[in-house]
């Protein structure tokens, strides 16, 4: 360029290009005098953040915490044949049919023990669960009571101990657990059973419309195999460890072996 302002422009280009080699190589020290990195090299030179980058400057563990807020975990169906043992009181009556109908097409055997009257006191008073247990060898157990202590004073004091005895005798087995399906407002057994009973095994009944047995307590048989499928619905969508349960083609089938046992004394 050439003019009046050849050396003014001259000049500035050469400043220019010192600056710029003070921003790309740090501090340079002429003399006494010490030239400051400006940061003009990296701002020019400057790349579009990318994951890496951002990984580097987050707390992994930080990181992880946000990403798990949007990635939901992948729930695994166990497809193996199984044993499913199914304990409970008289609503077994209504609801192993249809249990043992899923059972059947599901390629799983079912081995259910109804004792009539029972009620969490009498389970948990006595070994019977683990005895069951030792008999049949269950990988998934049902259970179904509730429904003989809905009018029970203090429950939630007199029969804890007993519930935590069942819950003790189970052990590492997976299960789900079938509240009541009220009739009349509880005294607190369902209470009981979701303050001991992790959510995602305990399946609450007492809010279902169901068409009552001449009893006015127990499900019509029609209502308790509705029920049973409302069950299975909520286990797919709800229980972490889960097991095939596919909807049959039959509406009932029979146990591998049913035992009956008299109320409790």
């Amino acid at each position: 360029m050439k003019g009046p302002y050849a050396p003014l422009w001259f000049l500035l280009t050469v400043g220019f290009a010192i600056f710029f080699v003070v921003s790309a190589f740090g501090e340079i020290t002429i003399g006494n005098v010490e030239l400051q990195n400006a940061g003009i090299y990296r701002e020019l030179t400057r790349r579009e953040s990318t994951i890496e980058d951002v990984t580097s400057e987050v707390d992994s563990c930080q990181l992880a915490d946000s990403l798990s807020l949007v990635v939901e975990p992948q729930v695994v169906v166990d497809t193996l044949p199984q044993r499913i043992l199914f304990v409970g009181d008289s609503m077994l009556e209504g609801l192993s049919p249809r249990l043992a109908a899923y059972a059947k097409y599901n390629g799983h055997e079912l081995y259910s023990v109804i004792w009539y009257g029972s009620t969490t006191k009498s389970w948990g008073n006595s070994e019977k669960m683990a005895e069951y247990i030792k008999q049949f060898e269950p990988t998934f157990i049902f259970v179904s009571l509730g429904g003989n202590e809905m009018f029970v004073k203090d429950i939630k004091t007199r029969h804890l101990q007993p519930l935590k005895n069942i819950l003790s005798q189970i052990g590492d087995i997976p299960y789900q657990w079938i509240a009541p399906p009220n009739w009349k407002p509880d005294t607190g057994i369902n209470e009981l059973l979701a303050e001991n009973i992790p959510a995602d095994k305990l399946f609450v009944s007492k809010d279902l419309q169901l068409a009552r047995a001449n009893d006015k307590v127990h499900p019509t048989r029609m209502a308790a195999y509705g029920w049973f499928d409302l069950i299975v619905e909520w286990m797919k969508q709800n229980q972490k460890y889960q097991i095939r349960l596919e909807k049959p083609d039959m509406q009932t089938a029979k146990p591998n072996n049913i035992i009956a046992l008299a109320p409790p004394k």
